[in-house]
């Protein structure tokens, strides 16, 4: 029964590992064409496991940024993984601590549609839900490391398109979001605030700054609209 959930855990990680591995390849090439040793992609890889998170953090320490500028923009853009835990928590009543503690640090926002949806369905048990975070992590991890390690055989990344990964990916994440008001006031906000910011000077207080405001205005549009907006997950 335990290898039963361990493959159809892995089956189920499938989907989501055709669309993560290329990003994550990028995050390693790009990672390694800014000049970074292997140890911080794969650092990040192994402790943050947040694809966004991840290209924020390089993208600022490449810019100079303040080691308290790029923890503090990496926890606000990583919140959602808190109210995302606390969303299925009272799902895993029955699982030990240990289980747990390990859904709640490879939890992603794919990983988290899946066992919304399987719990909406009537549940999965402990075991096939971790295999399928697992599968995820170990190739994310991999993707990034071999990306890396092909950094040498691409000497102009812009030749290919890829020095557009990142903001492709940013933009490919917030359109299909843009759907609801509060998604629109969070990135028309946070936007504004951080482009303004920068030109002013601020470097990189601005990202910081702007992921704060926007994740206040969409909150607060939120909360002002909780009939049309508010839709709790399963």
């Amino acid at each position: 029964m335990k290898a039963a959930s361990v493959k159809k855990g892995m089956r189920g990680a499938l989907p989501i590992i055709l669309g993560g591995v290329p990003i994550g390849m990028a995050h390693g090439l790009l990672t390694r064409q800014m000049g970074f040793a292997i140890e911080l992609p794969l650092f990040l890889s192994l402790f943050v496991f947040a694809g966004s998170s991840q290209f924020i953090a390089v993208s600022m320490l490449q810019a100079g940024a303040a080691p308290l500028a790029v923890i503090g923009t990496t926890f606000v853009v990583n919140f959602r993984h808190l109210l995302m835990s606390a969303s299925i928590a009272p799902r895993l009543k029955s699982w030990t601590f240990l289980q747990r503690f390990l859904m709640g640090c490879t939890l992603t926002d794919e990983t988290f549609a899946v066992h919304s949806a399987n719990f909406a369905a009537g549940g999965a048990d402990t075991t096939e839900a971790l295999s399928l975070n697992f599968t995820l992590y170990l190739m994310w991890t991999l993707s990034v490391v071999s990306g890396f390690q092909m950094g040498n055989l691409i000497e102009r990344p812009e030749v290919w398109g890829l020095d557009f990964a990142l903001p492709a990916m940013f933009l490919g994440l917030l359109l299909p979001i843009c759907t609801r008001r509060p998604a629109v006031a969070a990135a028309l906000c946070g936007g504004a605030v951080s482009l303004s910011l920068h030109r002013l000077g601020f470097g990189s207080w601005a990202a910081f700054t702007g992921a704060l405001a926007g994740a206040t205005a969409g909150a607060f549009v939120a909360d002002g609209n909780p009939k049309k907006e508010a839709k709790p997950v399963e």
